[in-house]
């Protein structure tokens, strides 16, 4: 890696509504991004992280990143799992290409493991992610 500072590229912003943790991204990204959204989303995780959770995903624009911040998100996705992640809900908002898109999530959660699914509208993924957070706390 060089030693080079670029700026960030991409939008990010992250909340929690119950046990979902709200990641809204807008694409493209960089690293720089990417490593923001590591530091941010310990935070977040923290405070979720005692009982199942799940991730719902809103992205936007052409939410890609270059390869080096691909691994790194898929990293923060595999220590997620180790958290207590139940599952993924990915909703494209307005997404540019959107098969290539999904093509690119589709690697990234296949590769950590995760139980994902992409939807056509948050109420969607919000009653499935309800479902899998239930049945994880089940048992």
């Amino acid at each position: 890696m060089n030693n080079r500072h670029f700026p960030v590229h991409g939008q990010l912003h992250l909340s929690i509504d119950g046990q979902l943790l709200v990641i809204e991204g807008e694409g493209p990204a960089n690293l720089e991004m990417v490593l923001q959204y590591q530091r941010s989303v310990q935070a977040y995780r923290d405070k979720i992280m005692h009982k199942p959770w799940a991730s719902l995903v809103l992205l936007s624009g052409t939410p890609l990143v270059p390869p080096e911040a691909k691994s790194l998100l898929a990293e923060t996705i595999r220590q997620a799992k180790l958290m207590h992640l139940a599952a993924t809900a990915v909703v494209l908002v307005d997404v540019e290409y959107a098969l290539i898109v999904k093509k690119f999530w589709t690697e990234i959660y296949e590769e950590t493991g995760v139980i994902y699914g992409f939807f056509d509208s948050e109420n969607e993924a919000r009653v499935w992610l309800e479902k899998k957070i239930n049945n994880q706390e089940a048992g």
